[in-house]
């Protein structure tokens, strides 16, 4: 699969992001993907949520999408590390590689 994706990843030091990276080298591997860009942004506190319209962390975006085909924008935002994922019936603290690679591939036939 080719083209060049930015996959950006919003967290706190309080929400670890390395189970999250690990994710997210797995599926650009599953995905094919050969180039893309990791913006890894950490959030003080939740005015600067508010400024990168997240609703919690982890958040994961790829080319400014949120990963998960679900997202609905509430319009609450918060730097706390409250988000959850739900994927083929389970529940998940950050977003697994099948919904990464999904959004992978969403991005890339756009």
């Amino acid at each position: 699969m080719a083209g060049k994706v930015r996959i950006s990843v919003y967290y706190t030091p309080e929400c670890p992001r390395e189970p999250v990276i690990e994710e997210i080298k797995k599926a650009v591997r599953e995905a094919g993907v050969e180039e893309y860009e990791l913006e890894e942004v950490v959030l003080a506190n939740d005015e600067e949520a508010a400024q990168h319209r997240v609703l919690g962390v982890p958040t994961v975006r790829i080319n400014g999408v949120d990963v998960d085909p679900s997202f609905e924008d509430r319009g609450v935002y918060t730097s706390t590390c409250s988000r959850i994922y739900k994927w083929a019936g389970k529940y998940h603290d950050y977003p697994p590689k099948e919904m990464i690679v999904e959004a992978l591939r969403r991005a890339l036939s756009s």
